[in-house]
């Protein structure tokens, strides 16, 4: 049994960052001046930075729970 199961949340936050950037692209095809860069630029890129970190940071913590767990069942 697995104690911290990071995995099923990372997974949801990436797909839908990847909806979110889909209709993004969407939208540029029809919104395209300097109101749409403003926001691509300060709020959608950002975001994407950020959860593309989380996704890391995350992983990484999977991995060192999983680590944890393994070492904790040896006992």
């Amino acid at each position: 049994m697995r104690i911290a199961d990071l995995t099923s949340g990372a997974a949801r936050l990436r797909d839908q960052t990847d909806v979110l950037i889909a209709a993004w692209g969407e939208t540029r095809e029809h919104w395209n001046d300097a109101n749409s860069r403003n926001i691509e630029e300060n709020h959608l890129n950002p975001v994407a930075e950020d959860v593309s970190a989380a996704l890391t940071t995350i992983r990484h913590l999977s991995e060192v729970l999983a680590k944890a767990q393994r070492e904790c069942e040896a006992w």
